[in-house]
């Protein structure tokens, strides 16, 4: 197997005693990320070829796949042959070595050095750049002895190679100084410069003739990314955004903070807080009881009967809509004592809407007061001691009733469901009647004969008596019974 080394000086023998030139071609292509490819031409032509071999076609050059080259032909054209070997490197070291792969180490190419700087503005006013240098050491006059080895030796009678070329040169008459030419190729990954060498685009070009002295090659380029910038200039953007939202949110939180009234401020409700919490812990201080206020439930001890949906309500609306449902009707009570729906849409949702004013009188012209109510209430009013009402109603309702009753002067309190959105047995009533009279809970007695209205006012704090009339039966519980208006008064009087 022949070696390229022999083709390319077979090639410089046959054109020497032929008094031609010889140009060899080294292209260095450089990428943007350090590495890039060495490619090789070679041109020899029939009488140069012929020299080595009477059929090109045998010439073998598996030696140089073996090493990594890639090979472009051999092409045998009218005798002579064209071959392009090319291989590529990964870093400046990488490329000495392919370098050196031609004629041998610091022949004709030396200190070989790929540099890459990278500048980013941390701001993105600039865009990122990345600066690449190719410097080397090339010498187109090596000694010829150093392009033998003992394989080419043998090849050539055992006689050196070098001095082979030299007794040629003699023997012609022919200088290598007019006969051997050397151009190297650099081509940089943007537009390149170079102060030693000819540019031209992205590639510099250096011409060298045997006999020339060791020269300093270089070649520079520079290239801009603008996505470093773009993303730097978003990240900018985001962050002065993100200060904006922020300063945003603390000035909202600054003025809401600024405009909330005074009592409705996070400390006056902690305050408020403190004091409810200092209410509760002396409600739950065992002390002597004190009678402040009577509370009693509307339905049941003002007036009956007691349960008026039951009672009253829907046998009145079925009598004239025997169709509806009554459970219709319940469920329209409950949004109505809730302050959810009006009468008027109450009286229109079971279908008496045109009749809604008679039908209303009807039905709160059918309670009835329970007997002995207004001779207590005057004996109350004489001891000073405030009555307060209770009672799942709309408030229009609650007024009729009241004028109705005629217990406008004799009743200090009269709070409904309606006000408060809350039904008994809740204490959102029983709370609104003690903020309206200005009262401890553990200072009232409530009377009702519910007894789920009497559980739930006992764990408030207040005292609970279970009203029946003389004529009705006590049930068992566990609230104190009192039996009509005359029983609470005998034990006001020996109390």
């Amino acid at each position: 197997m022949l070696r390229v080394r022999a083709l390319v000086l077979g090639t410089i023998l046959v054109l020497l005693l032929s008094a031609c030139r010889v140009d060899s071609t080294i292209d260095v292509v450089i990428d943007d990320d350090g590495s890039g490819s060495v490619s090789l031409t070679v041109v020899a032509d029939a009488a140069a070829v012929s020299l080595i071999t009477d059929d090109p076609s045998e010439l073998r050059f598996d030696d140089l796949a073996a090493a990594g080259w890639a090979l472009e032909g051999p092409t045998v054209e009218d005798g002579g042959i064209t071959l392009i070997a090319s291989k590529p490197f990964l870093s400046a070291i990488e490329l000495e070595d392919v370098l050196a792969e031609l004629l041998g180490a610091d022949v004709i190419f030396s200190d070989v050095e790929i540099t890459q700087v990278h500048e980013f503005s941390k701001i993105g006013l600039r865009p990122a750049s990345t600066d690449y240098t190719f410097g080397a050491t090339v010498d187109p006059s090596p000694p010829l002895e150093l392009l033998g080895d003992d394989l080419l030796a043998s090849e050539l009678d055992g006689t050196p190679l070098g001095r082979t070329l030299l007794g040629i040169e003699t023997a012609a008459g022919t200088s290598f100084e007019d006969s051997l030419g050397l151009t190297v190729n650099v081509t940089m990954p943007s537009g390149a410069s170079s102060d030693t060498g000819e540019v031209t685009d992205e590639t510099a070009t250096w011409v060298f003739t045997y006999g020339d002295s060791s020269t300093d090659i270089d070649a520079r380029s520079s290239m801009d990314d603008i996505l470093p910038r773009v993303w730097a200039l978003v990240a900018i953007i985001a962050f002065v955004l993100l200060a904006l939202v922020l300063l945003s949110r603390l000035g909202s939180y600054l003025l809401a903070k600024w405009r909330v009234p005074k009592g409705r401020r996070r400390r006056d409700a902690r305050l408020r807080q403190k004091r409810a919490a200092t209410r509760e812990a002396e409600a739950n201080r065992p002390r002597r009881r004190l009678l402040r206020l009577l509370i009693v439930d509307v339905h049941g001890v003002i007036v009956r009967p007691t349960d008026p949906v039951e009672g009253l309500l829907i046998p009145l609306i079925t009598a004239e809509r025997p169709e509806i449902d009554p459970q219709v009707i319940r469920n329209d009570h409950r949004q109505l004592v809730l302050g959810r729906i009006s009468p008027e849409e109450f009286w229109s949702d079971v279908g008496l809407g045109p009749m809604a004013d008679e039908i209303e009188t009807r039905y709160l012209s059918s309670f009835r007061l329970v007997p002995g109510l207004h001779p207590f209430l005057d004996r109350m009013a004489t001891s000073r001691l405030p009555v307060a009402a209770v009672g799942n109603q709309p408030r229009v309702w609650g007024d009729r009733l009241r004028r109705m009753a005629s217990l406008e002067g004799v009743v200090s309190s009269w709070m409904v469901s309606g006000d408060v959105g809350s039904t008994l047995p809740e204490p959102a009533l029983f709370e609104a009647t003690r903020r309206t009279m200005s009262v401890d809970l553990y200072d009232c007695f409530y009377l009702s004969n519910v007894p789920e209205h009497l559980d739930a006012a006992k764990q408030l704090g207040l005292a609970t008596g279970f009203f029946v009339t003389g004529a009705e039966e006590a049930p068992e519980t566990e609230h104190t019974v009192v039996r009509g208006f005359e029983d609470l008064l005998r034990a006001r009087r020996s109390s």
